[in-house]
């Protein structure tokens, strides 16, 4: 399972995004981010959330 406070690169691998497109989904408000220690990170649940919607408008 992931853990909270996932840095943007483990985000995109977890989406099987690349980077560019993880950032464009980030600037659109698609993801929420957190700062931690200094550095912009993802939590599991908004990651699994964002993929539960891709995937329902997927299928529609």
């Amino acid at each position: 399972m992931l853990k909270p406070g996932i840095s943007l690169v483990q985000a995109a691998r977890f989406l099987g995004v690349d980077q560019s497109s993880l950032y464009m989904a980030l600037q659109k408000g698609q993801i929420p981010t957190r700062r931690q220690n200094g550095r912009t990170v993802v939590t599991s649940g908004a990651l699994m959330e964002y993929q539960a919607r891709k995937r329902a408008n997927f299928q529609h």
